[in-house]
């Protein structure tokens, strides 16, 4: 029984030491994380961080009198480990924008008037033609694959498409005829 009563009091001395510092430093360490990361509120984080480490980190303390001191390093590790971590996100997400910009622009049927004529011939289709068209040149998948996906050989695909091209070649040329005249 005697351990726990010493436990407990070592605890309940750590608890006002870190509250006391706490109250001393809050803020001035707010002060220090917002110079070093420009945002009040995550300087906040990083103090209240800091001051977590400290507590559960009490009897790692040589020197209890430093405690302002491991403090105060504690804040300036956390700013420096948010700062790189931010740093590391923006070149993630300069890449992923990167990307996002090589990659071609959704299809939009509505987008151009060729698009809309193609797409409503494409619309107009048998649903076996049109199902190999949108896969081959909008999915952009191989033959083999759509002979898969369709559970069909891959000359059936073949000979659907060069069915499908020829029926779109015929009513594309009747509507630039109706639209020209």
């Amino acid at each position: 029984m005697e351990g726990a009563v010493v436990v407990e009091r070592a605890e309940s001395e750590r608890d006002r030491r870190v509250e006391a510092l706490f109250d001393r430093n809050y803020s001035a360490m707010c002060r220090l994380a917002y110079l070093i990361v420009g945002d009040a509120g995550v300087a906040e984080e990083i103090v209240m961080e800091a001051l977590l480490k400290t507590w559960s980190g009490w009897s790692r303390i040589r020197d209890v009198e430093a405690a302002e001191g491991y403090l105060r390093r504690a804040v300036v590790n956390l700013c420096r480990s948010r700062i790189r971590r931010k740093v590391i996100e923006a070149r993630v997400n300069q890449a992923a924008a990167g990307m996002e910009e090589r990659r071609p622009p959704l299809w939009d049927p509505e987008r151009h008037e060729t698009a809309r004529l193609v797409w409503g011939a494409v619309t107009r289709l048998p649903p076996r033609q049109k199902t190999c068209v949108v896969l081959r040149y909008y999915e952009d998948l191989p033959e083999a694959e759509i002979a898969e996906l369709m559970d069909c050989s891959v000359g059936t695909v073949k000979s659907q498409l060069a069915k499908a091209r020829a029926k779109l070649e015929v009513a594309l040329r009747s509507s630039t005829r109706e639209e020209s005249a």
